[in-house]
Order: structure tokens, then sequence, then C-alpha cells
């Protein structure tokens, strides 16, 4: 880039060489602009200048209900020279801080203010010499607060867990702590009754975790915590098919029965450690024998199975019957 800059340079050197009249007319014209510009500095004009402003020191037993200022307009006069370098130059923030202001409360909030006029020598300080404040906008700054209200909610994880094949979740997920106090004004809390993390995704689960989550801002509410530790244990697990013989229930009497077939298969998926153990006394297959007018089969029903299996299906979920007189 800065070779082709010093081509062009001396392209436009030796133009001007060869060409005396042209680059007679050009200085010209860079002096002409000179004094142009010179003038038009020189006089004074009207303009808009934006303040940014920094609020600091809130005070933490308090809420705020109001949305402060977030920029101070200021009408200003000046030099073109003093407004333009205003312009080059960053404009700093106006730093308030709220335990400073005056305070004053109404039936609903206490409220804090600052009057712009009472401290335009601050506002001097932000701005190029010789440029004069006229007005402002707006001329006084509020802020509005209510005393802090708290509430004991339970946290909630809001994500998703994806295990690898042959693996799931053994217990349930833990979140520690599992509630926090959330401060706001009344009205706020009275529309929060739980707390979600951030939006996390596990994905190809295969052994536990036990990491530190944030918990999801919510506008205008703070927490006693601003993050929570989850923890989760994981299995592996496989398939085992448990044949279980059908007990029938409300017979009627001087009646036995008989189901086809006469067992059932109730597959299930069972954790590695756990599949030795895993037989039919853990299990109860039942069948429900009223109002037999009006059925061709009757469902099979898992009266008891072990909190460590998940039954996936009963193979068949229905049985034909036939119904005998003693």
């Amino acid at each position: 880039m800065y070779k082709k800059l010093q081509v062009l340079f001396g392209r436009i050197t030796t133009f001007l060489h060869l060409n005396k009249k042209i680059s007679k007319y050009f200085i010209f014209l860079l002096v002409s602009l000179a004094f142009w510009f010179l003038t038009v500095m020189s006089k004074e004009y009207e303009a808009s200048i934006f303040i940014p402003i920094n609020y600091t020191d809130f005070p933490e037993s308090k809420q705020l209900v109001n949305q402060p200022e977030k920029q101070l307009e200021l009408k200003v006069k000046s030099h073109g020279f003093y407004l333009l370098n205003q312009r080059l130059l960053k404009t700093k923030p106006l730093v308030i801080s709220i335990n400073s202001l005056t305070e004053t409360k109404t039936k609903n909030y206490s409220q804090k203010q600052w009057v712009v006029k009472r401290h335009y020598k601050k506002l001097y300080k932000l701005l190029s010499s010789d440029i004069k404040i006229l007005s402002t906008t707006p001329d006084t700054l509020f802020v509005r607060f209510q005393q802090k209200k708290s509430k004991k909610v339970a946290v909630v994880f809001s994500g998703n867990l994806y295990f690898s094949s042959q693996y799931r979740l053994k217990d349930k997920i833990q979140l520690a702590p599992d509630s926090v106090f959330v401060f706001g004004t009344n009205e706020s809390l009275s529309e929060i009754n739980f707390i979600e993390t951030d939006a996390a995704v596990f994905d190809k689960v295969e052994k536990g975790i036990k990491q530190d989550i944030d918990l999801s801002d919510i506008n205008g509410i703070s927490f006693s915590e601003k993050k929570v530790q989850i923890s989760f244990e994981v299995e592996k697990f496989t398939e085992k098919i448990i044949a279980l013989t059908l007990n029938p229930i409300n017979v009627p009497k001087g009646y036995k029965i008989k189901f086809y077939p006469p067992k059932v298969e109730v597959v299930t998926t069972v954790a590695f450690a756990d599949y030795d153990k895993l037989g039919p006394s853990f299990f109860v297959a039942e069948v429900d024998v009223n109002n037999l007018e009006e059925k061709n089969k009757l469902e099979v029903l898992l009266r008891k199975q072990p909190p460590f299996a998940n039954v996936v299906k009963i193979k068949p979920s229905r049985v034909e019957f036939l119904l005998i007189k003693r």
C-alpha cells in the first residue's frame, strides 16, 4: 500500500512539474480553500453535543423502578474550531454518583434528582475550551427506587442432556443450592415462582458431570446467587427380557381362566451393575377379568416393578383368554 502511494505521489509531482500552469492553479486553489476554511471556522455557531451518562453507587437495598436518561443533550455556542475539535475528540462520559444525590420520598417510591444547571462546572470539564452551554435537555435527571423485597424460589435446570448410546441418567439432576433468594419490587416478585439456569447442552454424555452454571437474568430482579452447581451421575445400561406368569384378578365365582399366551415378556433396560439381580420376583403382572362380555382380549398390567429398571414394553400387551366353569 505504501509503495502504491509513493508511485501515485510521484506521478502527481511529475505531472505538476511538466504542467507549470496547472501547478500554479493547484497552489492557488489550496490557498483559497485554506482561507475559506479559516474564515468559516472563525465564526460562531450553535450546535448540539450529546454527553453519555454513567451512574454509579446504586444503593444495594433498593430497586431501580425507572429508566434514567442515558445521555444529556447540550445546546452550545462557540467558534467553529472548538466545535470541530469537540466533534473529533471522543466525548468523555458524565459520571454521577447516586449516593451523592438528594433524596425525596413519595407514596410509591423514593426519588433522587440531579439538577443540571447546578453542575455546569462539571459539564465544562468535559468540553473543549471556549464552548458556552446555552441549555440542556433534560434540565433535570431523575432516578427512582423502591425498597427491595425478597422471596425464596426454586432453581430449575434449563437445558438438554444427550447421552451416548447405552448411557443414561442414573439419578435426578442435582442443583446446589436448589433454591435462591430473589430481590425486587412486590409487583415484579409476584410473577416469579422459580428461576431457570442458562440454557445448557451436554452432548455425548458418558460420565457424571459436576460444574457451575449461571442463572438466567431477569430484568429488574437480582439474585442471592449468580450461579449454582449442577451435578448428575451416569450409568451404562443394557436390555434384559423377563418372562412373567400372569395373575388373574376379579375372576367370577365358580370359574377359572386361562390366558393365551400364559406368560408375557417384559422388555426392560437395566444398568450393567444391576443386571444379574434383576429377575421375575421384582415384577407382578396382572390381568383384570372384569366386564368380559365387552372384550376379546384383556390388558396386561404391571402392578409391581423395581425402581432401578425401566420397562420398555410388554409382549404381548393384551392376551386372549378362555373362561372355564369349574
